[in-house]
């Protein structure tokens, strides 16, 4: 399993997920924002089994945005969609439909 930021819990077998707890909940705030500030509703985040990244989807229109806490050099730490362009579903009242909703 890859370590986050070579993380020396991670190489005992301790991390928990709660020991970079700050980290995480401060990049979700602003990835939240993010996405809000481009009309999403985001869903709760959820791990990516394996890996140092979190992520959830907006419930309107289905786009993803991600955190990472060990992104490569140059990239970004908060990505996806979600997080950088407009919802397209944001002022569209006349579906009343949501991407979380079944449809038959």
């Amino acid at each position: 399993m890859k370590r986050c930021k070579n993380c020396v819990v991670g190489l005992f077998g301790a991390c928990g997920i709660d020991y970079c707890r700050s980290e995480r909940e401060g990049l979700i705030e602003q990835a939240q924002r993010s996405a809000e500030g481009r009309g999403h509703s985001l869903a709760e985040f959820v791990k990516v089994p394996d890996y140092p990244i979190w992520q959830a989807r907006c419930v309107r229109c289905g786009q993803l945005a991600a955190i990472n806490l060990d992104p490569a050099p140059n990239e970004p730490d908060v990505y996806g969609e979600a997080a950088s362009v407009r919802c397209p579903v944001t002022g569209d009242e006349q579906s009343g439909l949501r991407f979380d909703e079944d449809v038959h």
